[in-house]
């Protein structure tokens, strides 16, 4: 899922080859109810550059809470994975270059 949002997308909406999970612009359009708290793009989360395996995987699993303890902002799901399948997903994108 998350390679929907955090990577890049040529002309035809497709995800550009070997770029994944480089960051890019968000795909879906903000809702009117959303007002100003949408984000407009999506970090690069290959390697999760400034995060901890801890600081991950509590990302993860307290529902969107950032580096600093904010809650990120949508459209980032509010993910509450347990904390085996928070540590899986944040080895794999850790162990992308």
């Amino acid at each position: 899922m998350c390679v929907e949002c955090h990577s890049p997308r040529d002309q035809d909406g497709r995800l550009i080859p070997d770029k994944e999970f480089t960051g890019a612009p968000i795909p879906v359009e903000r809702p009117s109810w959303a007002g100003g708290d949408w984000a407009l793009r999506a970090p690069r989360n290959r390697g999760l550059p400034g995060y901890s395996v801890e600081l991950a995987v509590r990302l993860l699993v307290n529902g969107g809470v950032d580096r600093e303890g904010r809650q990120l902002r949508a459209p980032m799901p509010r993910f509450r994975m347990n904390v085996q399948d928070a540590a899986d997903v944040v080895a794999y994108l850790k162990s992308l270059p």
